[in-house]
């Protein structure tokens, strides 16, 4: 492995940057996004109880036990109680605007490894064809194919490089993506009846 590494030239150390970073990335954005993985009706519910009950102080505590994205939907539309209707949807907007960018973030990098790295790797091919010609430029008639072999090596390993550490990426970021898009319209089904669960309820009395 580090000899293959070794013969695809310098182009393979930004390369191997890329797959950290990546690998970096798909490890945090796994374990976030899959922690937020939480029953959104059972949720609304339970906060939904307490407030009928009037204890809001415990629906918040309950909102933040949950590590859903409608959390903070819920905790800012329950500390805003007692507002306009108008107020209240604008606070939660913004929640849900704040937590759309806490779900995305890094995706763009994932999205950059994603473009880069097969440049990368054609990069390598490139250098890998030219160093090819200049042994043949300076080795006129040379019938020997292993003295071609260091630049056709570092072709075809900087392409296999970039593509391995593109594939798997593009494959995460679509799966991620996925995730998001469940997560957003959770949020979006879910934010009306928590508007409307806290200008309906009355004050705490717990």
């Amino acid at each position: 492995m580090l000899d293959a590494f070794l013969k695809g030239g310098p182009v393979m150390y930004p390369i191997l940057l890329c797959s950290i970073i990546s690998l970096a990335v798909v490890i945090e954005r796994m374990i976030v996004l899959h922690r937020r993985n939480t029953d959104p009706d059972e949720l609304v519910e339970d906060v939904k109880y307490a407030v009928e009950q009037g204890r809001i102080i415990e629906g918040v505590q309950i909102a933040k036990r949950s590590r859903s994205p409608l959390s903070s939907l819920i905790i800012v539309a329950l500390t805003n109680i007692g507002k306009p209707r108008s107020e209240v949807e604008e606070a939660v907007q913004i929640a849900g605007n704040a937590e759309i960018r806490r779900l995305e973030k890094n995706m763009q990098l994932l999205g950059l490894i994603i473009t880069v790295a097969p440049l990368l790797g054609l990069l390598g091919t490139v250098t890998g064809i030219i160093q090819s010609f200049n042994v043949l430029g300076l080795t006129a008639g040379v019938t020997d194919p292993a003295v071609l072999s260091i630049g056709i090596a570092e072709a075809l390993i900087t392409t296999a490089a970039g593509l391995t550490v593109a594939i798997p990426t593009q494959v995460m970021y679509t799966y991620f993506y996925g995730l998001i898009e469940r997560h957003i319209a959770i949020m979006n089904g879910k934010s009306l009846e928590i508007v409307a669960m806290a200008t309906s309820s009355r004050s705490d009395v717990a």
